[in-house]
C-alpha cells in the first residue's frame, strides 16, 4: 500500500473506534443512572462496614451541570469497556497485514490476554483498591466533622483507580514482548527489580491519593505483576531465534517471495 493508502486505512480505523466507543457510550447512558445509584449504595455499604455507625452518606452535586457531566463520565467509561474488544479488533485489522505468520500466531493470544488483564485490573481496582482506600480514609475523619461527598469527585476517584489498574495489569505482556523482541533479558529484569520497585513507588505516589495505604495497595500487586512478567518473558525468550538461526520472519518472507 502507498503512504496515502495507509493514512486512509488509519483514518477509517480511527472512525470505527470512535463509532464503537460512541455506541458503547449510548448503551451505557441508558444504565448510567442505575450505575450511579449502585455507586451510592455501595459507598454506604463500604462506610457502614468501615465506621460501623449506621451512617448514611449521599452523593451531592454542587454545580448545575455536574449531574449531567458525571453521568456522561460514567457512560464514557462503561462505553469504553463495552467497546474495548471492538477497538482491539480494529487495531488488529490495521496492524496485522504488516506481520508475518508466526508473529500473528503469537500476537493473537497476547491481544486476547491483554483484554482479559484490563478487565481484571478494573475489577481489582473497584472490588479491592477503592473499597480499602475509601474505608481507610474515612476512618481518619474526625468524628465531629460532617462529611459531604461530591458525586463528581467520587466518580473521578473511582474512574482513576479503574483505568490506572487496567493499564498497570498490562505490565506482564509488555515485559514479555520486550523480551521476545530482544530488547531486554530476563536476567536484566531480575537484577533490576529493586530499581523497578523504586519506579513503582514513584508511580504510585503520582497516580493514587496522597495516603500510604493507597500507595502500598498499588505497589504490591504491581511488583507481583512484574515477577509474573519475568516468568512470561522467560517463556517468550525461548521462542526468540538464536544468533545464526534463520528467524521466523526470514522464513515467512522467503515463503511469501516464492509464492
Amino acid at each position: 500500500m502507498a503512504f496515502l493508502e495507509h493514512l486512509e486505512e488509519l483514518r477509517w480505523t480511527l472512525v470505527w473506534i470512535v463509532i464503537a466507543t460512541a455506541a458503547g457510550t449510548g448503551v451505557a447512558w441508558y444504565f448510567s443512572s442505575d450505575m450511579l445509584a449502585f455507586l451510592s449504595s455501595d459507598l454506604n455499604a463500604i462506610l457502614d462496614t468501615a465506621l460501623g455507625a449506621g451512617q448514611t452518606f449521599d452523593l451531592h452535586v454542587f454545580e448545575i451541570a455536574e449531574a449531567f457531566t458525571t453521568r456522561l463520565k460514567v457512560s464514557l467509561l462503561l462505553g469504553f469497556l463495552l467497546a474495548l474488544p471492538v477497538i482491539i479488533f480494529k487495531v488488529w485489522q490495521f496492524v496485522s497485514p504488516g506481520l508475518f505468520r508466526r508473529e500473528k500466531r503469537m500476537v493473537v493470544p497476547l491481544v486476547l490476554l491483554s483484554i482479559v488483564l484490563f478487565y481484571c485490573g478494573v475489577l481489582f481496582a473497584y472490588l479491592i483498591m477503592v473499597k480499602l482506600t475509601v474505608a481507610f480514609l474515612f476512618r481518619l475523619k474526625p468524628t465531629e466533622v460532617v462529611a459531604t461527598i461530591r458525586m463528581g469527585s467520587y466518580v473521578s476517584f473511582v474512574t482513576k483507580f479503574c483505568v490506572t489498574f487496567g493499564l498497570v495489569f498490562q505490565l506482564p505482556l509488555v515485559l514479555a514482548v520486550l523480551s521476545w523482541m530482544g530488547l531486554v533479558s530476563t536476567e536484566t529484569l531480575k537484577k533490576g527489580w529493586r530499581f523497578a520497585l523504586v519506579g513503582v513507588l514513584v508511580m504510585s505516589a503520582l497516580l493514587t491519593p496522597p495516603d500510604i495505604i493507597s500507595q502500598v495497595l498499588l505497589t504490591v500487586p504491581v511488583i507481583c505483576l512484574y515477577w509474573v512478567g519475568i516468568l512470561l518473558a522467560k517463556a517468550f525468550e525461548r521462542k526468540r531465534p538464536r544468533e545464526g538461526e534463520e528467524s521466523p520472519a526470514d522464513v515467512d518472507q522467503a515463503a511469501e517471495a516464492t509464492d
